[in-house]
């Protein structure tokens, strides 16, 4: 009996650990690469989920900014607004109510370039 309640405390812990591991949730790894090659304006990136704000790094060109979380089925929703010059876009990274998942296994990469945000080859926002 002893060792069900041990096992039994040692999972819990794992469920409410915060680490590198999402024990039984997806864990997914978004990048977000700036790819605006004929431009002399910085591109900022502010990244941000009801729970994460991830701040407003400024991303030079062919460079990018990584981030990862766990997935809570239904709720996580992750999203970027980007600025470059007088340019916006608010780009959705991540949701985890999508149909269809257009993440890699579990990797999103996003191409921020002069006609908008691509992934897999595809427009996923335009700028404003």
């Amino acid at each position: 009996m002893a060792k069900y309640l041990l096992l039994s405390f040692v999972l819990f812990m794992c469920l409410l650990h915060e680490g590198e591991s999402c024990f039984i949730f997806r864990k997914i790894h978004v990048s977000v690469v700036n790819k605006l090659v004929n431009s002399d304006t910085s591109l900022s990136a502010h990244c941000y989920s009801r729970n994460d704000d991830l701040g407003n790094p400024t991303i030079p060109l062919d460079q990018q900014i990584n981030f990862s979380f766990c997935v809570t089925p239904i709720f996580t929703l992750f999203k970027c607004e980007l600025v470059w010059g007088e340019r916006t876009s608010t780009v959705v990274v991540y949701s985890a109510a999508w149909w269809v998942d257009p993440c890699d296994k579990g990797k999103c990469v996003y191409y921020v370039t002069e006609s908008g945000t691509y992934i897999d080859n595809q427009l996923w926002a335009s700028w404003k």
